[in-house]
């Protein structure tokens, strides 16, 4: 079955040393880390960060870069190639941190559709670019995974299917349900376009007054997005992601887990009773 955790940045802007331990000391030992500041790149503090996973027997699948807000001017604006090829020294960074953790996965928002940071290049370039970014992670030993963010170029099946017809096993995605909501498309059929391709899934509840709650506190359909994924994303994280004020303390956290753990054993079972 899909291994269930969270994101550290449900605690944000706690610390993110202590986001990790707060959420250990609650029984949680599954990981992706969002990291929100240099200073907690350099050597030092992942040793740190290490040793106290290590105490707990946890476990990081995949980092955040605090750079998305700048994704989109850093590699896919139509300025010269001096920016993004900076850009991709500041992102070897966070792939060194991530296989440092044991992280298999970096996870990019990519560029926006509005503002004045909004892409100015075509897909095809844009593909080109965001390939040099992929192989780059490769050489590092990570993978990146593009996120379906809402107001970014991959807030559509549409593109994330032309990235995948492009890139082929190559294209690989962060699956956010509550993106896909306000970007108005269904959880589970934006999870059906991109299966075999999930490899990391951002995952909240909501109900008619709220976009981002803890699973099991709303009324999304998580056996329907599970059962939306085909076999090669079996092995996906499940990360919950929340703001901060979802919950009061990291306990409701540990139990929208255990919630979150049923319904995919649930969906897991439902599979074998169709067969």
């Amino acid at each position: 079955m899909a291994t269930v955790g969270i994101s550290s940045s449900c605690f944000y802007p706690v610390n993110t040393e202590i986001a990790l331990r707060t959420a250990l000391e609650a029984g949680i030992v599954h990981f992706e880390i969002h990291f929100s500041t240099f200073s907690e790149l350099s050597d030092g503090y992942i040793k740190e960060i290490r040793k106290m996973l290590k105490a707990y027997g946890a476990q990081v699948h995949s980092v955040h870069p605090f750079y998305s807000l700048l994704e989109s001017p850093m590699f896919f604006s139509d300025y010269s190639e001096r920016r993004f090829a900076d850009g991709l020294e500041i992102y070897k960074q966070f792939f060194h941190t991530a296989a440092k953790l044991g992280a298999q996965n970096v996870i990019l928002h990519g560029g926006q559709t509005t503002g004045k940071s909004r892409v100015m290049i075509s897909q095809d370039e844009y593909i080109e670019r965001y390939n040099v970014i992929l192989e780059t992670a490769r050489k590092s030993g990570v993978t990146l995974l593009h996120e379906n963010v809402y107001m970014h170029t991959a807030q559509t099946p549409e593109f994330c299917r032309k990235l995948i017809e492009y890139l082929g096993d190559k294209a690989l995605f962060a699956f956010d349900n509550k993106q896909a909501r306000r970007a108005g498309f269904d959880s589970a059929e934006f999870a059906k376009a991109l299966s075999g391709h999930i490899r990391t899934v951002h995952i909240s509840d909501c109900d008619r007054e709220h976009d981002c709650l803890l699973p099991g506190k709303g009324n999304e359909n998580f056996v329907a997005i599970r059962n939306a994924m085909s076999g090669e994303d079996d092995n996906a994280f499940w990360a919950i992601e929340v703001y901060n004020d979802a919950f009061r303390e990291a306990k409701e956290i540990r139990l929208s887990l255990n919630y979150l753990e049923m319904k995919l054993r649930e969906a897991e079972n439902s599979k074998f009773t169709k067969n």
